[in-house]
């Protein structure tokens, strides 16, 4: 897949005039006009009660993205992953976990997808989950985005009270709403970061409870089993990168349970329980989908598509056979997006390690947010209880270095972290009391505000700016009127065909799917099809990035 380009100097510049300006009319209105801030009646009241911060939040996403869908609808897929994880969402909304093999299955294939041994998604079941919610309650499958986005933010409200003070916390909470909800692609597409930073928050909020000495031991159970089930949701939506983040959480939930014995170890047994239920769900996941309850659907696709390692460290696959042109176009042009080839020398790793450390850094912190999150870095070392957090950060950012592929939502599961450093940091601006601390805290929200609703941050939504036009949904349009079933047979003009502009999606169902999107092989090839779908009219669709030539075919008639 492409991704938008690094926002470069032009806007680091135009965030930073903004800051000024801010502070300057911030520092102003402190001075002279509203010297004494007073905290709103019913501000004091959400804030009295921690839950009343979490909905607020909740409700701020949901009701912010509501009010744009005027100008933002509903967003179309248009990413090769998207469709996967709809085609998950399609397989359990037909309430089964993978769907058989269809006829001429070779014809079928597609990006991040496998076939064999059953047709299934390569990827981690939990956002499937979430989208699968959507279409069966709501039948469209964004709504499982649209609701688990939300939930993040809430979740990092939550976690961050058990961090900062309650206000602060809240505005945490807003801060990700405006930054990752509303424009970000995690909201506005199918296969964002969500519910893996849903995940991170649950694990950090619920291990930093049970540190806690205040922590009532009826709490235990219940945030013991939070954990776990964060756990699970970091397992399930980004297994790697998850792995990694929890690690230091898990290792210091165990030390306190057997080592210290500061937590019960009554406390072990609902963890035990939430995590032991799921690693047998998952194992049986991966049995009925590959085969194999230790292989996960990812390693099977990467094993049977890809011959690029996952790892920087691990050579390619050099007799690696391509089992169709599209495929082999495609690893090609991932070799350069991604400059794999640059990795192999020293200077070009750190090259690539910088690229991807200052995309990230675009995404989740920007300009405005840089001088908070390096200060609450400092702070959060300086208080050896929370140094946890900075050792999950640590731990997901190494793992990151050493892959292949990297992209933002990858650090999903460490985002709560950075808002915890960001508000830390705003926190002890804030209370020094003088009026530029605080004028300057008042200008990074505001700014953040600000540039997170403009797309020429790294935060807005991607498929917005989709560099080609919708072809499937033009077919769709001009089948509409056209009775019957239909099978289009597409062919690539690949001088002008960017393959992460695929054509060849389909749903969980294809024998009841109207219109069956199939891969041509040549007519010799193609008429295994006539064979397996009679029932269906034929089309021969030629395409590339500008136009497409659909007309009746002649195949089933020979």
């Amino acid at each position: 897949m492409n991704y938008a380009p690094i926002p470069g100097l032009r806007l680091l510049a135009v965030e930073t005039g903004m800051l000024a300006v801010a502070f300057v009319a911030a520092w102003w209105l402190l001075r002279f006009v509203i010297p004494n801030v007073k905290v709103p009646r019913w501000l004091n009241w959400v804030l009295a009660k921690n839950w009343r911060s979490v909905v607020l939040v909740i409700l701020a996403a949901l009701v912010g993205r509501a009010l744009l869908i005027w100008f933002i609808p509903i967003p179309e897929p248009r990413i090769n992953d998207e469709y996967s994880y709809l085609l998950m969402a399609d397989t359990f909304a037909h309430h089964r976990l993978t769907s058989p093999t269809p006829p001429a299955w070779q014809h079928f294939e597609t990006f991040h997808v496998n076939l064999l041994p059953t047709y299934h998604s390569k990827y981690g079941v939990a956002p499937g989950v979430a989208l699968a919610f959507g279409q069966m309650l709501f039948h469209e499958p964004w709504v499982g985005t649209y609701l688990a986005t939300a939930l993040m933010c809430g979740a990092i409200c939550w976690a961050l009270q058990a961090l900062a003070s309650p206000g602060f916390a809240l505005l945490g909470g807003l801060l990700a709403v405006v930054r990752l909800a509303l424009l970000s692609y995690w909201m506005n597409s199918y296969y964002g970061g969500s519910v893996a930073a849903l995940g991170g928050a649950l694990a950090l909020g619920a291990v930093m409870r049970l540190l806690d000495d205040d922590c009532h031991r009826r709490s235990h159970v219940f945030l013991a089993a939070t954990f776990a089930l964060a756990l699970l949701m970091l397992a399930t939506s980004r297994p790697y990168e998850g792995t990694a983040y929890a690690t230091p959480l898990l290792g210091c939930f165990a030390w306190q349970v057997f080592c210290r014995k500061k937590l019960p170890l009554t406390t072990a047994l609902p963890f035990a329980i939430v995590v032991g239920f799921g690693a047998f769900s998952l194992g049986y996941y991966n049995l009925v989908t590959t085969g194999n309850a230790l292989l996960l659907p990812h390693l099977l696709n990467e094993r049977t598509y890809s011959p690029l390692p996952l790892f920087l460290a691990a050579q390619p696959k050099t007799d690696f056979v391509f089992r169709d042109p599209a495929f082999a176009r495609f690893y090609q042009l991932t070799t350069q997006e991604y400059e794999y080839e640059a990795t192999r020398s020293l200077w070009g790793l750190f090259q690539i390690e910088a690229q991807r450390l200052l995309r990230n850094w675009f995404f989740y912190i920007g300009p405005a947010l840089t001088f908070p999150v390096m200060l609450g870095l400092l702070v959060i070392v300086r208080q050896r209880r929370f140094r946890i957090a900075l050792f999950a950060l640590l731990s997901t950012v190494v793992a990151l270095g050493l892959c292949t592929y990297s992209l933002p939502h990858y650090a999903a599961p460490a985002t709560v972290v950075l808002c915890l450093f960001g508000v830390a940091g705003l926190q002890y601006l804030w209370t020094s009391q003088s009026h530029c601390e605080r004028a300057f805290v008042a200008a990074v929200c505001l700014t953040v505000v600000t540039t997170s609703m403009t797309r020429q941050t790294g935060a807005t939504a991607v498929n917005s700016a989709f560099a080609f036009p919708d072809s499937r949904k033009a077919i769709f349009q001009r089948l509409e009127g056209v009775p019957g079933k239909h099978l289009l047979l597409v062919s690539y003009d690949f001088e002008r065909h960017y393959p992460g502009n695929e054509l060849v999606h389909n749903g969980a169902d294809l024998g009841s799917q109207r219109i069956l999107w199939a891969r041509s092989k040549g007519a010799a090839n193609d008429r295994d099809l006539c064979r397996a779908y009679p029932d269906r009219t034929f089309w021969d669709l030629i395409a590339n990035d500008q136009s497409t030539s659909l007309t009746p075919s002649n195949l089933c008639r020979q």
